[in-house]
């Protein structure tokens, strides 16, 4: 699995700007950003951090802060963990790559 994917910088502004077209201040646009995310990726999907195959199952509401970053809760056999988003390792032909 490829490490990194990165988003055109024109692709990445227009999504930015859908997510937070309403948002009149930091924390309504991080919100924002967290609801488009858990309405755009298709979870549960798998995912690997650190070499390890994980089940990338939604979005750390709770966690995820703008000075910390996004949170992914993610499942290993039985147990739950949060990753930071930017951790998380994809196929090259996964579907929702580019919100990653």
């Amino acid at each position: 699995m490829p490490k990194k994917f990165k988003t055109p910088k024109a692709e990445l502004d227009e999504m930015l700007a859908d997510a937070t077209v309403d948002c009149y201040n930091e924390d309504e646009e991080f919100s924002g950003v967290l609801a488009t995310l858990e309405d755009n990726l298709p979870f549960p999907f798998e995912a690997k951090v650190i070499g390890e195959t994980i089940q990338v199952i939604g979005i750390d509401e709770r966690r995820s802060e703008p000075g910390r970053g996004i949170i992914a809760k993610v499942r290993k056999g039985k147990k739950e963990y949060g990753v930071a988003l930017s951790e998380l390792e994809t196929p090259e032909n996964f579907e929702g790559r580019k919100w990653l």
